[in-house]
């Protein structure tokens, strides 16, 4: 397959409501599309969205990239996804400017339009391309963030009750606010029903055992990040019982050990800042030796990079728990038509949209990298 054209569009997706990621407030998502032609008449789009307190890239530094991985894309063959990712993963990393993992969100980006590429030509799924065991669908857990009365209004709507698992946002107010909330999804939710606990490293290991502690084990799903020093983990699965999710502690080198130690329920996994393929596909063998499940989970991308997410947690080996894509409310508007849509509790892999809707292409603005 030889690529014939790369272009780069700037897009601007509205959130319903502001969101805090760190010390940062954001109430958009601001990015790139990637759009690349093969000379089989073959055209992939890719969604390239640093998020802002979470990516170290930069939207400048993003477009800095895509025009030298453009231009030596443009006019070069490849007969295979892997040749592929490993040229465009090599390309970023030798012009990225935080090292050999510092723009993963567009080797990302990238890789996922090849993927698309490589599926299309062989009318497929970018699933099948990167794993011919790949599983036909991935369940999706829910992403609830409020107070007592938001949970009682979510679980009188009935939007979470097609969920196995509900991801909620701890240590936004005080212990005595997170508790009764907490109570109030424990009794109204399906029994069936799971939690993960979210703080994001806010909560010392007192704020946190006061939260956590006597809180049911079976309807726990883990606690992911609680704490703002992560060597007191251990101590606060002693106090509570409760198994520990990674996210941010993977990322650490000097951390990364906490991974393989028991108490460990699942690695939580971003692709978008994981970057490239085989490193996302690395670190899920590495945590299914180690006893831990995956979470694929997203950045706040829009549909099409949800849709890719999904095609990857498809095609990771090992156990995976449901996965963290379930981020499309929070969008105003979406790329793709139909709109991404996780509402069932699952997606399949056979309903991907990898192009984006008409509507949205008629807006854009495309130039080829130069």
């Amino acid at each position: 397959m030889k690529i014939t054209r790369f272009e780069t569009a700037k897009y601007i997706l509205p959130l319903t409501q502001r969101y805090r990621v760190g010390t940062v407030d954001t109430d958009k998502r601001d990015g790139r599309l990637v759009r690349i032609t093969s000379d089989d008449g073959f055209t992939a789009y890719g969604e390239i969205s640093p998020l802002p307190g979470l990516h170290a890239e930069s939207l400048r530094e993003v477009d800095d990239a895509l025009r030298v991985v453009g231009t030596d894309l443009e006019g070069r063959s490849f007969a295979t996804f892997d040749t592929f990712a490993s040229n465009v993963a090599d390309r970023v990393a030798a012009c990225a400017p935080h090292g050999q993992f510092g723009a993963p969100s567009v080797v990302f980006g990238l890789q996922t339009a090849g993927a698309a590429l490589f599926a299309m030509a062989a009318d497929t799924t970018p699933a099948a391309i990167l794993s011919p065991r790949a599983r036909d669908r991935v369940v999706v857990n829910a992403l609830f963030v409020g107070d007592a009365a938001a949970a009682a209004e979510a679980i009188a709507s009935g939007e979470l009750d097609s969920y196995v698992c509900v991801k909620v946002k701890i240590g936004r107010g005080t212990a005595a606010a997170d508790r009764s909330m907490l109570q109030v999804l424990l009794a109204g939710l399906p029994s069936r029903t799971q939690l993960r606990l979210d703080a994001n490293r806010t909560l010392s290991l007192p704020d946190a055992i006061a939260r956590f502690e006597g809180l049911p084990a079976e309807r726990i799903e883990y606690l992911e990040e609680p704490l703002a020093n992560p060597e007191e983990l251990p101590d606060l699965h002693a106090a509570t019982g409760l198994r520990i999710g990674l996210d941010e502690t993977l990322r650490e080198r000097s951390l990364f050990h906490l991974g393989r130690a028991p108490w460990v329920a699942a690695w939580c996994l971003k692709p978008a800042l994981v970057g490239h393929w085989q490193r996302l596909l690395f670190l899920a063998t590495e945590a299914e030796k180690h006893g831990a499940a995956v979470v694929v989970s997203s950045c706040f991308e829009s549909g099409l990079g949800l849709w890719m997410q999904a095609q990857m947690a498809a095609a990771l080996p090992g156990k995976t728990a449901a996965a963290g894509l379930g981020t499309e409310g929070w969008l105003r508007l979406d790329l793709v038509a139909p709109p991404y849509d996780s509402s069932c509790g699952f997606v399949r892999t056979c309903d991907w949209q990898g192009t984006p809707a008409e509507r949205v292409l008629e807006k854009l603005r495309f130039v080829q990298a130069r």
